[in-house]
């Protein structure tokens, strides 16, 4: 008799898990030093960016594939605000973006009518999913809609007009791959 395990009956794996511990203390002691929240919210939030960026990266990686691929996913206000403060701790964001998508995950401030309807959020949650990790209903039920981002950092959904760098790197959109 062979017994097989069925994978969506497997629990699903801890956030916390795909960086160093000290990586993620550090975030999560940014993220509390900022926001004033409770040990277990701070844990909470800082897996559910983790298990936002892994649906990130894994999304631009196949989209190198087959540019078809790529799938505009956002993040919840909560996830959002952890991102904003995980972007200004570069030593840690750079290697989770390149262990994650094999480049930088850009982040782009947009409110528009695909996020205010709820359509977005509603395309991302089974990209959280397909990541195998544990996808906090905490962080992402109830959140269609929201955005830490103010009319006001808007990027006119992510079409901002960018310059040239004059020579000083690429011009486009940046990207590091390694």
């Amino acid at each position: 008799m062979t017994v097989t395990a069925d994978r969506s009956a497997q629990a699903a794996k801890n956030p916390r898990e795909l960086i160093p511990a000290w990586a993620f203390d550090l975030l999560a002691s940014d993220f509390r030093k900022k926001h004033h929240t409770s040990h277990r919210y701070t844990e909470h939030v800082i897996g559910q960016m983790l298990v936002f960026l892994k649906a990130a990266g894994q999304i631009r990686r196949d989209a190198r594939k087959d540019p078809a691929a790529y799938v505009r996913i956002v993040p919840t206000r909560p996830v959002d605000e952890a991102w904003h403060e995980a972007l200004q701790r570069t030593e840690v964001y750079l290697p989770i973006s390149l262990a994650f998508a094999d480049s930088v995950i850009h982040h782009r401030p947009v409110m528009d009518d695909d996020i205010r309807s709820g359509a977005a959020l509603a395309r991302t949650i089974p990209y959280l999913h397909r990541t195998g990790l544990y996808v906090d209903p905490e962080f992402w039920d109830a959140e269609t809609g929201s955005s830490c981002c103010p009319p006001e950092c808007n990027d006119m959904g992510g079409k901002a007009v960018t310059g040239s760098w004059g020579g000083l790197a690429p011009d486009g959109p940046f990207t590091i791959r390694v």
